[in-house]
């Protein structure tokens, strides 16, 4: 058995990372455990064998051939010492289309091969058991090796995140394969992004795109299924629909000449004879050299603006941990085909549809029209469309963390058919409710805005209509401190705080309608406040006649030709007469009193008359 995949539906519930390839509910938490070695005859090797296998009755004896081949996908004269100890895993199909993981680890010179055959996508958990059943196999520890495996292949399948305990030294924790994939928890990313560098990958995720027939070359297998599984990981929410081999035996090389996309890792043991093959139009990455030969020119023919986001943020040191790589690849998959949201038509009693030409004219850019007129004939595209419908038209509706992004992002648009979808759905039906989750989007940012300003506005006439009702029931204007304007929280302050009251409401909530006037409250208790205590005010000292006669004086008030006499009170302590003097003789028709003595602090004390 080869492992071909063929998707039935292509369909991906409830956002598991590769959901379409995995059976959802296997019965046990692996198929079948098996101990591969070499038989030697007369000195040299024969085909393997399967040493010992747990449950000792299991009878699929078409898989347990095909195990037995797989777990040396190299030739083993041509393999080091330093090779052992190695996990990798392969892939096989079964008849519904769904994929098993063959978990290996090489022992024993690459002699031998200790496999897990499961449908969970649990890598680094069998990982860990297969060093664990490997070292008791070393000791000789039987019991401890079979109450192991027995207590594994009994266990319900557990939830994700939950911590399982097998025994004393043996326990784990289930993966989610709802979340994306992070460095270093996730061993096959990890692994892929060490070994290959930025620049080589953007070149494989564009190969992908646009279905080509790929092979990568490594001389560790550990690495070169990582970079299978890794590199097939970054294409979420879609998945690779065609020939998928994370390691060929080599009694199947001649899969590298098949006419339809495939993407197969080769051991470099192999690669000789793979060379001499007619490969035409083959796209060819050597892990080892990181190297990349490719006849096309897939990754110069996307949109550029994309793609130069996406390598900025694959070569920031912030992605280098955790889910960055991963998530730079799912904001560039969400710009390329988030807008599918706006080609689903949608008719009454008509099951939805979605409309390839509307898909397309949504951009303005020519490289991104060209590009996705190129996209909806991929295999991969129509399958995600294909999926999505079946969930949207059922009712089922899905949420993973693809649609989270488009939500986030400004991918979308207005996402008016989708939304129109969302509204119409029926209760019976309506689980997508629960667990679509809508984020803002420009859209919302706009409506906020149009809210706010509108608020801003109510708030206004509202004041003009509560200074209006004082003037008409008091008579009378309102003091300036009830017209100062107050600062009115706002409404989405108020809903965030608890604190503040909870009869008080936005003003958008009575926007559009005539609002309602609360009851004037009545006025608060005046308190008579003490004035603080004025000094005493300064003797003011009366002007002394004038000996001017008042004759002179009518002159000196009525005559153009004389400037009027100032009159001035200056207080002054007695000791100051040349000041006086010299006051006297700068200002005529200066009268000054000196009949009180006043301290020095007092002094340039002017009281105008």
């Amino acid at each position: 058995m080869i492992s071909t995949p063929k998707l039935l539906s292509g369909r991906t519930p409830r956002g598991g990372l590769g959901a379409g390839f995995f059976r959802q509910n296997p019965e046990t938490t692996f198929e079948v455990y098996v101990e591969v070695a070499y038989p030697r005859t007369g000195g040299t090797l024969s085909d393997p064998e399967v040493q010992r296998q747990f449950p000792e009755d299991y009878s699929d004896q078409e898989v347990l051939q095909t195990l037995t081949k797989f777990c040396f996908p190299f030739y083993v004269d041509s393999l080091t010492v330093s090779q052992v100890g190695q996990n990798f895993t392969f892939v096989l199909t079964d008849i519904d289309s769904k994929q098993r993981f063959g978990f290996c680890r090489l022992s024993s010179g690459a002699k031998s091969c200790f496999c897990i055959l499961s449908y969970l996508p649990w890598f680094e958990v069998f990982y860990k058991l297969l060093n664990i059943l490997a070292d008791y196999t070393t000791k000789g520890q039987e019991n401890q090796w079979n109450e192991l495996l027995e207590t594994l292949h009994k266990l319900p399948i557990p939830d994700p995140g939950v911590s399982v305990h097998l025994s004393v030294h043996s326990y784990f924790t289930v993966p989610d394969t709802r979340e994306l994939p992070s460095i270093p928890e996730n061993r096959n990313l990890t692994e892929y992004f060490v070994a290959v560098d930025v620049n080589n990958m953007l070149h494989l995720y564009a190969s992908m795109l646009y279905e080509r027939r790929i092979l990568i070359i490594c001389s560790k297998l550990s690495t070169l299924t990582a970079c299978i599984h890794g590199s097939a990981a970054m294409l979420y929410p879609m998945f690779w629909q065609h020939v998928y081999i994370p390691v060929l035996p080599p009694h199947l090389l001649d899969y590298c000449c098949a006419p339809m996309p495939y993407l197969i890792g080769i051991h470099l043991s192999l690669m000789e004879k793979v060379r001499n093959m007619a490969l035409d139009d083959v796209v060819i990455l050597n892990v080892d050299t990181n190297t990349l030969e490719t006849p096309f020119d897939d990754l110069q023919s996307l949109p550029n603006d994309v793609i130069s986001s996406l390598k900025n943020r694959l070569k920031k040191v912030s992605t280098t941990t955790g889910d960055g790589v991963a998530r730079a690849f799912l904001k560039a998959q969400a710009a390329f085909f988030g807008s599918y949201r706006n080609a689903l038509k949608i008719e009454p009693e008509e099951p939805i549809t979605f409309c390839e030409e509307a898909f397309v004219s949504h951009y303005r850019s020519g490289a991104m029209r060209q590009f996705l007129q190129n996209a909806i004939q991929l295999q991969l595209f129509k399958q995600f469309i294909d999926g999505r419908l079946d969930l949207l038209n059922s009712g089922e509706g899905f949420s993973d963390v693809f649609e989270e992004e488009i939500s986030m992002g400004e991918y979308a648009g207005s996402d008016k058919l989708y939304h129109q979808w969302l509204s119409t759905v029926r209760k019976g039906s309506g689980a997508i409710l629960n667990t679509v989750k809508t984020k803002a989007n420009p859209a919302m940012k706009t409506v906020y805005k149009f809210a706010k300003d509108h608020a801003k506005m109510g708030i206004k006439e509202v004041k003009n209509r509560l200074k209006q009702k004082d003037i008409t029931e008091n008579g009378c204007a309102p003091t300036m401190e009830e017209q100062t304007p107050k600062t009115v929280p706002s409404p989405l302050v108020e809903a965030k705080d608890p604190k503040l009251r909870e009869d008080r409401r936005p003003i958008t909530v009575h926007f559009g309608q005539p609002q309602r006037l609360r009851p004037t409250r009545p006025p608060p208790p005046k308190i008579q406040r003490s004035r603080p205590v004025r000094p005493p005010r300064p003797h003011v000292v009366k002007r002394p006649k004038s000996n001017i006669t008042v004759e002179g004086r009518r002159t000196s008030v009525s005559s153009p030709e004389q400037p009027p006499a100032r009159h001035l009170g200056w207080v002054l302590s007695g000791d100051t007469q040349s000041v006086l003097k010299q006051a006297q003789k700068k200002v005529p028709g200066l009268f000054l009193c000196q009949r009180y003595k006043v301290s020095r602090r007092e002094l340039g004390t002017w009281s105008r008359s």
